[in-house]
């Protein structure tokens, strides 16, 4: 059988489009949100919040005009997205929920396993009180509880009843209704997510299940190799033999597509109906800021080989040990990462204001690169609806 082979160029050029990284799709408003989530199923959740969550640097990437806003109310008022797990936290689409009744089920595992580690097993005996506490009280929040205090010293959270409240959650018996900063407010799963959406039948096999989930994580990415990476972190799916079984079952169905990158042994799988970004033409050449946990860097082996670009997220890394800074964004340019940044805090400046900049070794900074660079931090400024200068020199430096 002939396996259709591409450029490392074609293959970037597929996850740019695949992305609308060069907006040639119309993702726009919070119509455009939703038509991502369609393609892409999850993206990663982190709360840290320097010029937005990561959710929020990968939608503004993606779709124009993007607020923050729009996130929260397609996840909060109209619940058409759901916080759950998935790679790890993440958000997905609420019609999704319980096909992920499984992982669920194995994040309640480990999140027992945790609190075993911890020393923290009696918040388990807070269930039942937790539960009717809500039911008495309705929305709740950590800092609404205050049972079983944790011994000084301890590892997790100070209070029994919230490790309790991160239980149920795992669990899928209490949903996210809310959240305000990083705190959030819980409520009981059914009084939150729309019946239609938890009537539907769950999936009855594990073999079910996995072609689906297998599927649906290589489109998170766009296209993905067998490789243990990032890409394949979460229950199920991180054991390379069970993942080989169906990749080659999903292929044989005509649901995935095998095929090969120059210069690459390894074979690499994308959806069948996602061949087509490979034919699609390329739109305008860019610079677009990309997330720290962004979908298309979710494996790092990938993109150092694809792309050129050696990338690792700091903010958990000693200071003496960071290459470059505490929270740095990649910066594309077409369809190369062309260097990487350092914002400051939005909540502490007046004005958009860059850190530090680094460029790649060999990019040539010519006068378009760096117009198409001040175009990307008035967008960028725009999306944090902050005010920018008309001119930033310490990029040319």
């Amino acid at each position: 059988m002939n396996h259709r082979v591409v450029s490392k160029e074609e293959a970037r050029s597929f996850i740019i489009r695949y992305h609308n990284l060069d907006d040639s799709q119309k993702f726009e408003g919070i119509d455009g949100v939703l038509n991502y989530f369609n393609r892409v199923g999850s993206i990663q959740y982190d709360p840290l919040n320097v010029v937005g969550r990561n959710a929020d640097l990968v939608l503004q990437a993606k779709v124009k005009g993007y607020q923050s806003k729009f996130l929260e109310t397609l996840l909060y008022r109209e619940h058409k997205l759901v916080d759950g797990f998935d790679k790890e936290m993440c958000i997905y689409q609420t019609k999704d929920y319980n096909n992920f009744q499984r992982v669920r089920e194995a994040t309640a595992r480990a999140t027992k396993n945790v609190l075993a580690n911890r020393n923290q097993l009696e918040a388990l005996e807070y269930l039942e009180v937790v539960k009717e506490h809500i039911k008495t009280n309705g929305i709740t929040s950590t800092k609404d509880l205050s049972i079983g205090e944790s011994s000084p010293g301890r590892w997790g959270h100070k209070k029994l009843s919230s490790a309790t409240l991160d239980y149920l959650y795992s669990s899928g018996d209490l949903c996210v209704t809310d959240k305000k900063g990083a705190q959030k407010y819980f409520d009981f799963t059914e009084n939150v997510l729309p019946k239609e959406f938890l009537n539907q039948t769950e999936m009855k096999s594990e073999e079910e299940f996995l072609e689906w989930y297998i599927k649906r994580r290589i489109r998170s990415v766009g296209f993905l190799w067998n490789k243990r990476g990032g890409a394949w972190q979460g229950h199920y799916i991180s054991d390379r033999k069970i993942r080989t079984e169906v990749l080659t079952k999903l292929v044989s169905y005509g649901e995935l597509i095998d095929f090969y990158i120059e210069g690459i042994d390894e074979p690499f799988y994308m959806a069948t109906e996602d061949e087509r970004f490979f034919d699609q033409p390329t739109g305008k050449k860019q610079v677009k800021f990309l997330a720290p946990l962004d979908n298309m860097l979710w494996d790092r082996d990938l993109v150092s080989t694809l792309f050129d670009f050696d990338y690792r997220w700091e903010v958990y890394t000693p200071v003496v040990k960071r290459k470059y800074g505490y929270y740095v964004l990649p910066v594309l340019y077409g369809d190369k990462l062309v260097a990487r940044f350092e914002p400051e805090r939005v909540s502490y400046s007046e004005v958009f204001t860059i850190k530090n900049w680094w460029w790649e070794d060999k990019v040539m900074i010519t006068e378009e690169l760096v117009g198409e660079v001040h175009k990307a931090i008035h967008r960028f400024a725009n999306y944090l609806d902050i005010p920018c200068k008309d001119y930033y020199p310490e990029i040319i430096q």
